[in-house]
């Protein structure tokens, strides 16, 4: 775990392995009828842009201001640069909507951020830790610069 620098930080995140590891086992889950039980991933299949192989990831469900979104930095999501068709699967629902890609500055995806905690998400899922009792606010969740993701992906779709 990182050192904690003021009220606000961000964990380490997981070796490449780990995650790799992690999302073997979550994409079958969460097309299961056990993923009916996993409240706060949601699983995206999308066609690539360039290759045209199905990408299945799984990633942290978000909710700003009642919006499906994933917060990301990760290179895929430039496959849904200008919008794209995706199979999002959601506690067990599977919904086929668009996804769209939306870049985003940090001092954007701070409060953006917070609406999401506020809404229920987790800020353990999204690796970020506070000090003893403290809430972060859309400010000191900015301050974390691009680490906190560069990226919102916004969903058409109601869970």
């Amino acid at each position: 775990m990182t050192e904690p620098k003021g009220m606000v930080w961000l964990t380490k995140p997981p070796p490449p392995a780990v995650l790799k590891g992690m999302n073997v086992v979550m994409r079958p889950l969460l097309s299961s009828r056990f993923g009916r039980r996993v409240d706060g991933v949601m699983l995206l299949d999308f066609e690539g842009r360039r290759t045209g192989r199905r990408i299945k990831v799984p990633v942290n469900f978000n909710r700003v201001h009642g919006v499906p979104m994933a917060f990301t930095g990760a290179p895929w999501h430039h496959n849904l640069t200008g919008g794209a068709s995706v199979t999002v699967t959601h506690r067990g629902r599977v919904h086929r909507t668009r996804g769209t890609l939306v870049p985003v500055t940090p001092d954007e995806m701070g409060p953006a951020v917070r609406k999401s905690l506020d809404s229920g998400g987790s800020a353990q899922r999204m690796g970020i830790r506070t000090a003893s009792g403290h809430e972060p606010t859309a400010t000191e969740l900015a301050a974390l610069g691009p680490s906190l993701g560069t990226s919102l992906i916004r969903f058409d779709f109601q869970p």
